[in-house]
């Protein structure tokens, strides 16, 4: 991303409410006995790289496209955003960007990655929710 929106509260927003469509997903995903749990990592990962973002876009800060969940939390903490966000748990959904994505490098996670990265990524939507909700109390 180059450039950002005119009306970054708005768009991140707009962000909040793809990533809580996310968030639905993985959950239906890690009800689903039968679903690889290395979906729901990636379904973490996703949910979890999109909250960061849209954290940059409400900041006003702009990145470059990238899934590297440490690169884009350490933007997040330029303007002090998101500090509480454990970067060892960001480290371990890292790789889930691409993990188990193709077949060529099918990597399967356990049920208990899966479950650890699945409430990580709650309690990064939780703290970004509770960020952006604070800022709409600064008007």
């Amino acid at each position: 991303m180059s450039e950002l929106p005119d009306n970054n509260r708005d768009e991140a927003r707009r962000w909040m409410a793809n990533i809580e469509d996310d968030l639905r997903g993985m959950h239906a995903i890690e009800r689903d006995e039968g679903s690889p749990a290395r979906l729901v990592c990636f379904m973490a990962h996703l949910v979890v790289e999109k909250s960061l973002k849209a954290t940059l876009i409400d900041a006003g800060v702009p990145f470059k496209k990238t899934h590297n969940l440490l690169v884009l939390h350490d933007l997040c903490m330029g303007p002090g955003r998101l500090a509480g966000v454990d970067r060892e748990l960001l480290a371990t959904c890292n790789p889930w960007a691409i993990d188990g994505r193709y077949t060529d490098d099918l990597v399967e996670a356990g049920r208990d990655l899966a479950e650890r990265l699945a409430r990580f990524a709650e309690e990064v939507v939780a703290a970004v929710r509770s960020e952006l909700e604070a800022k709409d109390g600064d008007d």
